[in-house]
């Protein structure tokens, strides 16, 4: 009998037993951190109408997962969670004028090439702050950020700010046409420090040609910020640099800026960011463990103006990093395991239960067995206890 045909599609991945557990204990420990900063869940359909991605901005043609249904109208896949729920709050939620703070843990879906840590279908946890536009939003946002990267157990991690509003200004200084935009906009997210320098070369105002020319380089604390006002002369660039700074100041209460850096080379490859924009990086992977912003145009362009922030947790690239640090919490044995003798299945079933209701994760043997053999079935079953009733 051939298996050929039982293989799974490209970009997925069976999640086996034990590695699941340990994805569950981290979504469990994620939920509880969420909600106990006041975010309540929310949970949106698998896959949406076409348009609705693509009227947010979201849309990503080379990487959306779409299908016809039969009313010949283009479904597509959820690419990430964000519009989602920006609808869900405009269509469900619309009468509530309130702040609502929401979290997810859901699949997401894009047609790309595979990755270690990301696949076709992969794993997001996240949270969206609806309907509040101040600093304090963006520093809650990226606090619960640092804590929740501590929640799932990682400890080595840095999280690096930027602003979309800085190369904003940048560019409106710089006078450059459309097509020029996007070529800076490519080799600032590639990376690509000599080719931008070649790129920024076409800009006649000279201070503003040195600042994009650099731009890769621009990181550090807040003396960077507070150095770069005295560069820059575009209110929408310095309007960023207060914007930073401000939720910097917060983050100082919040006890987490020992994680933060800024660098303002940082534009994340969606459309909608309209402020504060963050990715966080481990030492043991070479891509973005996490990543947000502000995007207060979003919901304007669905019939409701509000300003909203949020971020995006991988969970698939987060037991990655943990793996690569070799601090993977959670295991794959079990508490105990029950086993008995001839006339002892009644009462070890009792005992099983009562374990059970103290929290203990209990396994019972399912057939009357010596203590040597039960020894022997313990360890088999990767249970860290013997429980032997006669």
């Amino acid at each position: 009998m051939t298996t050929g045909f039982l293989q799974i599609p490209y970009g997925t991945k069976d999640i086996l037993p034990g590695e699941a557990r340990v994805k569950r204990e981290m979504e469990d420990r994620l939920a509880r951190n969420f909600l106990s900063w006041g975010y309540d869940e929310a949970m949106t359909p698998t896959f949406e109408y076409a348009d609705t991605f693509a009227l947010s901005g979201a849309d990503l043609p080379d990487e959306s997962m779409k299908f016809l249904g039969r009313d010949n109208r283009t479904f597509m896949l959820r690419s990430e969670m964000t519009t989602p729920l920006a609808r869900m709050v405009v269509t469900r939620m619309r009468q509530d004028e309130g702040i609502k703070r929401l979290f997810y843990i859901a699949n997401v879906f894009r047609h790309e090439e595979t990755q270690a840590g990301r696949q076709c279908e992969f794993r997001q946890a996240g949270v969206e702050f609806f309907g509040e536009k101040g600093p304090e939003a963006d520093a809650e946002v990226l606090a619960l950020a640092v804590e929740s990267l501590k929640a799932a157990g990682l400890a080595h991690f840095t999280i690096s700010i930027g602003h979309s509003g800085f190369l904003a200004g940048l560019i409106e200084d710089a006078e450059l046409s459309d097509a020029q935009v996007e070529r800076l906009k490519k080799m600032i997210l590639t990376h690509n420090a000599v080719a931008l320098e070649k790129a920024a070369s076409v800009i006649s105002y000279e201070p503003v040609r040195e600042l994009v020319k650099g731009l890769l380089y621009q990181q550090g604390g807040p003396d960077l910020l507070q150095a770069l006002k005295t560069k820059v002369t575009h209110p929408r660039s310095l309007e960023a640099l207060d914007n930073l700074l401000a939720i910097y100041h917060l983050c100082e209460a919040y006890g987490v800026t020992d994680k933060i850096v800024f660098d303002l080379s940082l534009i994340r490859n969606f459309d909608y960011y309209t402020g504060m924009v963050f990715e966080a990086y481990g030492p043991q992977i070479g891509f973005n463990i996490c990543g947000g912003g502000r995007y207060d145009s979003m919901m304007e362009r669905f019939g409701k103006a509000m300003p909203a922030t949020g971020f995006a947790l991988g969970v698939d690239r987060i037991i990655l990093a943990l793996r690569r640090e070799g601090a993977l919490q959670g295991k794959e044995a079990w508490d105990d395991y029950v086993a008995f003798s001839a006339k002892g299945e009644t009462k070890a079933i009792i005992k099983a239960m009562t374990l059970r209701c103290k929290g203990r994760k209990v396994k019972v043997a399912t057939r009357p067995m010596d203590k040597g053999e039960a020894a022997a079935c313990c360890k088999q079953q990767k249970a860290l206890n013997l429980v032997y009733v006669k």
